[in-house]
């Protein structure tokens, strides 16, 4: 609702918000760079939560972030940033339930990626760290460090991939649900 040119209105977007609420449709995917730093998903949810703060409760929301530039910054200095920023931006309206880094750091280990989010889940700051777009050996070396609650990827009829690539296997050997 925020990542087009033309976004619709904020009143447009809470009745969609609302509608998807009452079909029973809470898991709620946003991101820190879904649209500009100044109206993003993040933004947007602040303003929905703060009309409608009943709903905060009935909805599992998910944010990917941990981007600069639009490139992976998994290092804990990053993750940090990226996570205090998503909380700044929701304003204690809405907790985040679920916290993934949108693409793996290729120059940070993820073990040190994994290691740095999960002190924010001990810290009460995320309730759980998922991960996005990645190999099924990042899922398994992710899976040794901390609990993983989700693996987001791409899967549609047209993009089957991780059925043969052995993500959806890993995901199934370490118990983890898949966000398609």
């Amino acid at each position: 609702m925020t990542w087009r040119k033309q976004p619709p209105s904020e009143e447009q977007s809470f009745k969609a918000l609302r509608a998807s609420l009452e079909a029973g449709a809470n898991f709620w995917n946003a991101g820190e760079f879904y649209g500009t730093p100044e109206f993003n998903s993040l933004t947007l949810l602040n303003k929905y939560f703060t009309m409608y703060p009943e709903d905060a409760e009935k909805v599992v929301l998910s944010i990917k972030g941990g981007l600069v530039n639009m490139k992976p910054n998994g290092t804990p200095e990053g993750v940090k940033t990226s996570i205090e920023n998503c909380l700044r931006l929701l304003d204690g309206k809405k907790s985040i339930d679920i916290f993934e880094c949108a693409r793996v750091d290729k120059n940070t280990p993820i073990e040190t990626t994994m290691k740095a989010l999960e002190e924010f889940v001990k810290a009460g700051k995320i309730g759980g760290i998922a991960l996005s777009e990645v190999s099924a050996d990042s899922v398994k070396r992710a899976a040794k460090v901390t609990k993983i609650v989700a693996v987001e990827v791409e899967l549609s009829l047209w993009s089957t991939d991780i059925l043969s690539n052995g993500v959806a296997a890993a995901c199934e050997e370490n118990n983890i649900p898949v966000v398609a």
